[in-house]
Parts: structure tokens; sequence; C-alpha cells
């Protein structure tokens, strides 16, 4: 793809608007064999329409998105430019920290460790928006799930689920409705 076509490219802040850092606690992992219409961008001539979606998720009959309560203050999206020269791809992680070793999340984490992923957790912006890390090109990889019980009194209890995609964007954003959640 060439952007010789986009007009518009800027990249500013302006003083007094919104900008919180993190992430919502309530996100979503949708496994990508559980996607029945898949959601993506459609580029047309503004730098913004690179990187959102408008259309909406559809699953297959029967099938719903994961949701994943996390901490605020241990859970986040990072991003980073990788490759060669004139080769660049960023690699998008996602780090969601949830503070239970109950016996549901326990099998959950289980049941999680080997699907390929669409990961939708909200902007702290009001928007209604979601980050989405993974996409149709590269779907998102749980790369790693540290947790444990904690040691001692101030011992940190749960795990940390840490998922990687590689993509054209650092993040998508994802403006479509979320799937119902539950059995379809």
């Amino acid at each position: 793809m060439s952007y010789d076509a986009l007009v518009g490219q800027a990249m500013t802040f302006g003083d007094g608007g919104e900008n919180p850092s993190g992430i919502g606690e309530q996100g979503f992992l949708i496994p990508v064999s559980w996607i029945k219409t898949m959601a993506k961008p459609v580029p047309s001539t503004t730098p913004g329409s690179l990187v959102t979606i408008t259309s909406d998720y559809v699953m297959k009959t029967g099938k719903a998105p994961i949701p994943i309560t996390a901490l605020f203050d241990k859970s986040g999206i990072t991003w980073s430019l990788q490759g060669e020269v004139l080769s660049k791809i960023f690699q998008q992680g996602l780090e969601a920290f949830v503070p239970s070793n109950s016996v549901d999340n326990l099998g959950t984490l289980q049941s999680l460790k080997n699907y390929r992923y669409i990961a939708l957790f909200p902007k702290l912006d009001d928007s209604g928006h979601y980050f989405q890390v993974g996409s149709d090109k590269i779907a998102a990889n749980i790369t790693d799930a540290p947790g444990g019980t904690g040691v001692g009194p101030t011992g940190e209890v749960g795990s940390k689920i840490t998922l990687q995609s590689y993509g054209l964007a650092p993040v998508l954003i994802y403006q479509g409705e979320i799937p119902p959640v539950g059995p379809a």
C-alpha cells in the first residue's frame, strides 16, 4: 500500500483535552476461529481511516466473545516498530492482569492458551471505542501468562495474560458493537 494519496497527515496534541493513560478494565478476547464476519479498516484518503474499524464482528452460531476483567493499574497496550530499513512492521502487545485464582479463572486460562485472537479493550476517553490488538491479517497470540498465589501478606494473586501481534498500524481502533457475550 502506498500512502501517497493520504491528505492531512499530522501528529499533534491540543492542551486541555482528555488524554487518559491505560485501558478500561472490561475487555474481550475473540478467538478468530469463532468469527463468522471479520471487521477491518476500510482505508480512504485520511490517516485515521487506516486504523479505524467501523463495521461489527459477527460471531459463528453458539460462539461469543470471552470477557476479561483486568486491573486498570496493571494492564495496558504497547507497540513498537520492528524490522529492517524500509521493511517495518509494528509489534503490538497487551497485558491484562486478572487478580483471582478462582477455579473458573484457572480453567478459562487453561482453555485460552492455544487460540488466535482479536483482543478488544476500551479506551478511557468516553468515546465508547476500543483498542484492538490483532487483525484479519495477523491475529494476536497468548505469549505468556505468569501468575501465582502470592507470597506472604502482600503477595500478588492472579494471572497476567500477555498477547502479542504484528500489524501495519501501531494499534487499531474498533468503533463497532461488541457481539453479545454469553451463549448465542
